[in-house]
């Protein structure tokens, strides 16, 4: 007898409790908090101990719905406009379990064929939506911050053999995990140029050449211009063009943050805005987030051939086996044991279809221009940064800083929605990001109603 399995007739009838229970969740998720409230009381005290011997499968698991996962965000809620969301969609969750069911690897052509072969198709499809050449390589991570890890790890091997005189070049709205790749990866956190954006909160040409002259005079060594396709605060987007010119001219790579942002080229508004954006050298983005993907997957696209392989090649005599002459995953990133990440995305746009996508982004682009002009509409509040893909940042005429975090923490604790605030130009201000594609405009006017209410 198998100590770790149950008999088939069990195993079905708990995977449909599990699934009824997922599709109740859904179903419910409209009358729920976005945010949980925080239970001072919680902790992991409150675990129970680990048993010695077997308990009831299905308790178990009514124990992690109802105990356990219904404390923190729901960051597929309608109404949560913190921070990014993540959306997802029913038939990836799917995938998920189907991969997971399988327990299918995809680090080796010989783990994992399939999931290596339907990795590379999806990656190639993001290449292609992005208008990178045929000849750009790529990967699945974890998210945002493996991505940029991975990248610029690429990077570093192609052209920063002095990681001490290495320079790089961000805006001061450039996302942290670019910072957090660079103190990783050995470069000179003081090294690191943190220039200031424009009042649109964009990062332009001219201080970047003014910051590299200087540097090069200095004796430093150039070599790193970081775009941004959608930041976080405000979804500006960098001009992207002009910094893929100036990394040409002075020799720098050129990396785009598209984590969130980049799958709005999808869209004509999207595609017109990100121009420049298939120039990158390295470009990172999340399915996660405005692909509807479940947690967690990440993409890394690398315009040259074979950088990858030469940045993250490993050996050893217990792979020898698996060599096969085909393409083995594990040497285009840091992981050599992968799960398959590619089966949701693969298989949500294999039900739906792009057109699908395209219209969920779009509509989501059109729900924060929304927002913008009902809040011009009603008076009373100041558009701080209109509506940039799906980000709008605002905050009541009159209301100091202290007030402004007061309402939005108001709000949160209210229940009905989650906005989030971020800073722009030493202010703090309100910030929605509507993503979801099941957001309504209903569901945004019921935001600002109940903002009005509680800032009254």
């Amino acid at each position: 007898m198998d100590p770790l399995s149950l008999p088939p007739d069990e195993l079905r009838a708990l995977g449909h409790h599990v699934w009824d229970r997922l599709v109740d969740r859904w179903e419910e998720l409209d009358a729920l908090p976005p945010i949980a409230p925080i239970d001072p009381d919680f902790g992991r005290h409150s675990i129970a101990p680990c048993p010695d011997h077997a308990t009831d499968a299905r308790q178990a698991i009514d124990e992690l719905f109802d105990n356990v996962l219904t404390r923190g965000q729901r960051a597929d809620h309608p109404r949560f406009f913190a921070r990014i969301g993540s959306p997802s969609n029913p038939i990836s969750v799917l995938a998920d379990l189907i991969g997971t069911g399988h327990n299918a690897f995809a680090g080796s052509w010989t783990g994992g064929a399939g999931a290596s072969a339907l990795e590379l198709a999806t990656i190639d499809w993001l290449r292609q939506w992005m208008g990178m050449p045929d000849t750009t390589e790529g990967i699945l991570v974890s998210g945002g911050s493996v991505g940029t890890l991975t990248a610029l790890a690429a990077a570093a091997h192609d052209r920063a053999e002095d990681r001490d005189q290495a320079t790089g070049y961000v805006s001061e709205h450039t996302h942290a995990a670019t910072t957090k790749a660079w103190r990783i990866l050995g470069f000179n956190p003081a090294n690191l140029r943190v220039l200031k954006a424009d009042p649109a909160y964009r990062l332009q040409p001219s201080p970047i050449e003014a910051a590299i002259r200087l540097d090069r005079e200095a004796g430093l060594r150039p070599f790193l211009l970081v775009g941004t396709a959608g930041t976080t605060s405000t979804g500006s987007v960098d001009p992207l063009h002009d910094l893929a010119e100036v990394a040409a001219h002075e020799g720098l790579w050129f990396h785009v943050d598209g984590a969130y942002g980049a799958p709005a080229r999808l869209t004509p508004t999207g595609k017109d805005l990100l121009t420049g954006i298939e120039r990158a050298d390295s470009l990172v983005l999340d399915p996660h987030k405005w692909l509807f993907q479940p947690y967690e997957i990440g993409a890394v696209l690398v315009r040259q051939p074979g950088l990858l392989q030469h940045t993250f090649t490993l050996d050893g005599a217990y792979l020898r086996d698996s060599h096969t002459g085909k393409v083995e995953l594990r040497e285009f990133g840091p992981q050599l044991t992968r799960s398959a990440r590619a089966l949701k995305l693969w298989l949500s746009l294999r039900v739906f279809g792009l057109d699908a996508f395209k219209q969920a982004i779009a509509h989501t682009i059109a729900l924060a221009e929304y927002a913008e002009a009902e809040l011009k509409r009603r008076g009373g509040w100041e558009v701080v940064s209109p509506a940039t893909l799906a980000v709008v940042c605002f905050r009541r005429r009159g209301h100091s800083d202290e007030q402004t975090d007061a309402l939005v923490r108001a709000a949160v604790s209210d229940g009905y929605a989650a906005p989030s605030t971020t800073v722009l130009d030493g202010r703090s201000v309100i910030r929605l990001c509507t993503i979801n594609p099941r957001t309504t405009e209903a569901d945004i006017a019921g935001t600002i109603d109940r903002l009005e209410q509680l800032g009254r």
